[in-house]
């Protein structure tokens, strides 16, 4: 077991946070693909190939970029956002966590920087003008209501504990039995892309954008969108992801690609609920209401779960005598599985 950081588990750190920033960069596109084409299936329409999203990413980083001087802004806005998305990317554990000691964020930091990559993508509609600035503005208040709403999911994690420790906590924690609270937290997560904007009304937030600004803007909304439902996929099943502390290199290297094998069926089974949840249509408004709704009720039963489920302090009378506990069961009854104490 892993006591402290050495410079060997830095560097395999540094190297797997690598090639997992770049796995996702490249598979972002083909899991969009691949949702589309579910829901297509699903629907009775024709589908395009599941590489259509990046042959449009590839065709539009080939055109003239046709930009008017009032969105310069915007073009900066697509670019700040793709550069937030690559860091999800890294932040996000795909099929590891980091070793004991390795610098990383905590839940509550990687939401922020995912929330501010969504409000990024709003602001390119929101610099129109016209009916498409009202819409823009509505999306970026729909988006910024996400990180509030996700308060109780932040508290599971606590706000102090980075976020491989968390998920190393629930590593042995079953979905159906104590790891339960943590599923109800996944599936709150998970919400953010279900009742996120898609289809026509997806098309319009990039109307305004042309060239490599809606290529930019598209990689970068694909990206945030599977940080989205690795992050839920992590909540709900942390059992999923190699940890260095439970052995060493070798079977740390073999765990990681087991990891990924089952990152990939997370994936598909991702797109297929997403693929089923498409053919429940709401209006902008009502979709937003629910999505919001429904990821606050969400987080708060997972919260109230996990709280009751921790031991609580016992609370005597002045006059009472205070009974005999032995040392070491306060010692046993110390953590929880996500760190709740």
């Amino acid at each position: 077991m892993t006591a402290e950081l050495t410079w060997g588990w830095a560097i395999g750190c540094t190297l797997a946070l690598l090639v997992q920033a770049i796995l996702l960069v490249l598979a972002a596109p083909w899991f969009a693909g691949l949702t589309e084409w579910t829901a297509a299936r699903l629907e009775g329409r024709s589908a395009l190939r599941i590489s259509a999203r990046w042959r449009e990413i590839k065709h539009q980083s080939r055109r003239p970029c046709l930009r008017e001087p009032a969105m310069q802004a915007g073009s900066i806005a697509c670019r700040a956002a793709l550069v937030l998305a690559v860091l999800s990317c890294a932040l996000v554990p795909v099929f590891t966590v980091s070793a004991p000691g390795f610098v990383a964020p905590g839940l509550f930091l990687v939401c922020c920087v995912l929330v501010a990559g969504m409000l990024l993508l709003d602001l390119p509609q929101t610099l129109q003008g016209g009916v498409a600035a009202w819409w823009g503005c509505a999306h970026l208040l729909a988006d910024g209501l996400v990180l509030p709403v996700l308060a109780p999911v932040a508290l599971l994690a606590g706000t102090t504990r980075s976020l491989p420790v968390f998920l190393a906590g629930l590593h042995g924690a079953s979905p159906m039995l104590d790891g339960a609270p943590y599923v109800l937290a996944g599936v709150a997560v998970f919400m953010v892309v279900v009742l996120a904007p898609w289809g026509d009304e997806a098309q319009r937030r990039i109307a305004c954008l042309a060239g490599p600004d809606r290529a930019l803007w598209l990689l970068a909304a694909d990206c945030l969108s599977l940080c989205w439902v690795t992050l839920a996929g992590d909540l709900a099943w942390a059992g999923s992801l190699a940890s260095p502390a439970l052995g060493d290199t070798q079977d740390w290297l073999s765990a990681c690609m087991v990891g990924a094998v089952l990152w990939v069926g997370k994936m598909l089974a991702a797109a297929v609920l997403l693929g089923l949840s498409r053919l429940v249509v709401l209006t902008t408004r009502r979709r937003v209401r629910v999505r919001l709704g429904v990821i606050f009720l969400f987080g708060l039963l997972a919260w109230q779960m996990t709280w009751a489920a921790a031991p609580q302090p016992v609370v005597l009378d002045e006059g009472a005598a205070a009974p005999a506990v032995e040392p070491q069961s306060r010692q046993e009854q110390g953590t929880v599985h996500g760190g709740l104490t």
